[in-house]
């Protein structure tokens, strides 16, 4: 009998969303492990309109951002600092 869980679970992101964290991503704001933390926290969120949308993407981002924030290159660190409020404000 099959597992009735999926192994993987895709998200839907809104247009918003998925540009800013295609921004992120190539800008050099996310790295791999970044990124997969990224992922793995927005797996965890339960909109009701079962859509990410740009409020949930920078809440996320941002709260992995300023948890690593002891740990993230010093360039990448400063660079965030500067552009903070554009990207989460």
């Amino acid at each position: 009998m099959p597992d009735p869980t999926p192994t993987h679970r895709l998200l839907d992101l809104d247009v918003q969303a998925s540009t800013l964290l295609d921004v992120l991503v190539e800008a050099g704001h996310l790295d791999d492990d970044l990124l997969e933390e990224v992922n793995d926290r927005l797996l965890d969120q339960r909109p009701d309109s079962g859509l990410i949308d740009l409020a949930i993407m920078r809440r996320v981002v941002a709260t992995v951002l300023f948890e690593r924030e002891d740990k993230l290159d010093p360039e990448l660190k400063r660079i965030v600092d500067q552009e903070w409020g554009l990207l989460f404000g």
